[in-house]
């Protein structure tokens, strides 16, 4: 009996849920046809600037109920998401794969990125272990790195691409993106599997780390042994004869081997103030 009547306050909170969101889309509807008849009237009175700043922020709202209403829900990929609002989603790679929590990055680049690495304060410690660097750490809306085993479930499964967005002390924003990335096994020390062609403004500063194993501070799989480089540089990465993208280097205003580091953004050794890593799916 109280199994039954488990299942019907269930079965009653999922209703409740489902006419909430129902509700809030009708609401978002009403007011879409009201914010139609006041921008025809706009127009007609030749008020382009306030038609276009209700418009979005017409599309910001919906973008929030549709946010509000997915929220929960289960999907492949950040790409399948139904929303253009950017948050915390939660993806299922495989059919009989445990789902977890991912950043989607809606906006940028035409949305659908999974974002697995951010950095923008230096209020995180990045220079960990390799249980950390393999099962991520941090928050997935402040600084976090999201699992290497993560990022090998999601690129093994699927073709992606990936984007690398840098930023300086001076605020000078430069972009990285490869057309193909995938990440190996545990076993296979999650090498980088997969590099595809390199197009952006940042400069190929991970040529030279195509096919590289990962290393932490705790364990070194650099193609050099006689360099422990993630020890060296205090940066865990992709290392070959180390690297000229340190990326989970030293977060540091300053020009030294050990910064947070893209060699080619401005030839140097000087610290970024901002670093985003981010994935998407291939058609």
């Amino acid at each position: 009996e109280s199994k039954l009547l488990k299942i019907e306050h269930d079965i009653e909170e999922h209703r409740s849920k489902q006419e909430l969101s129902h509700k809030e889309m009708i609401a978002a509807i009403q007011k879409l046809e009201r914010q139609v008849a006041a921008n025809v009237s706009e127009v007609y009175n030749g008020n382009q600037q306030n038609v276009h700043a209700s418009l979005h922020e017409l599309d910001r709202d919906l973008g929030c109920v549709l946010y509000n209403q997915y929220y929960g829900s289960t999907f492949s990929s950040c790409k399948n998401v139904p929303s253009n609002v950017s948050g915390t989603y939660l993806i299922r790679v495989k059919n009989d794969s445990d789902p977890f929590k991912v950043y989607c990055e809606q906006e940028a680049f035409g949305g659908g990125w999974i974002v697995f690495q951010y950095r923008y304060d230096g209020s995180l410690d990045f220079y960990r272990g390799w249980d950390e660097f393999r099962d991520g750490f941090g928050d997935l809306n402040k600084e976090f790195w999201l699992g290497l085993e993560k990022m090998h479930q999601i690129t093994s499964g699927r073709k992606h691409e990936l984007m690398v967005e840098l930023k300086d002390f001076s605020g000078n924003y430069k972009y990285a993106r490869y057309n193909a990335f995938e990440i190996g096994t545990e076993s296979a020390k999650y090498n980088l599997k997969v590099l595809g062609n390199y197009t952006g403004t940042a400069g190929n500063a991970m040529y030279f780390d195509k096919g590289s194993k990962f290393s932490t501070k705790d364990q070194n799989n650099d193609a050099d042994s006689t360099t422990h480089c993630a020890l060296h540089q205090e940066g865990a990465w992709w290392h070959w004869y180390c690297t000229r993208a340190n990326l989970n280097g030293r977060y540091m205003n300053a020009e030294h081997y050990k910064s947070m580091r893209w060699n080619y953004f401005a030839h140097n050794n000087q610290g970024l103030s901002y670093s985003r890593m981010m994935i998407r799916e291939l058609e």
